[in-house]
């Protein structure tokens, strides 16, 4: 069994309620893949993609966006920059190009970095 996108869900709004304004479950195929769109209480967007088997995180993408569309961080486990220290764990700051080490590893790590940055 999966983890649902309506269980993500609550853990989004445990986490981070606060600065959460509406969140969206978007179409996907797959049972084992979560697709939503965060829309946070600044009017930036959180757009979130995981890929579970059974009740385990196996690969993941979460983009911040400005209320502009453009680029504030984007966190994922993609294995294309061997390179990176935290590697296949990655995050781009700003623009696709810059890429970066990242700690965050996980949707709840994630979230904890933005209510730090939002704060």
């Amino acid at each position: 069994m999966s983890v649902s996108p309506l269980e993500r869900i609550t853990v989004i709004q445990q986490l981070a309620g606060n600065i959460i304004g509406r969140i969206e479950i978007l179409p996907v195929d797959n049972p084992n893949y979560i697709k939503l769109k965060i829309s946070l209480v600044n009017e930036d967007v959180l757009h979130l993609r995981e890929s579970w088997s059974r009740d385990r995180l196996e690969h993941y993408a979460y983009y911040w966006l400005d209320n502009d569309n453009k680029l504030k961080i984007g966190w994922d486990n993609a294995p294309h920059h061997p390179k990176i220290t935290t590697h296949p764990h990655h995050k781009h700051f700003e623009q696709q190009s810059n890429v970066q080490p990242s700690e965050e590893e996980n949707l709840e790590a994630v979230l904890e970095a933005i209510k730090s940055i939002l704060s």
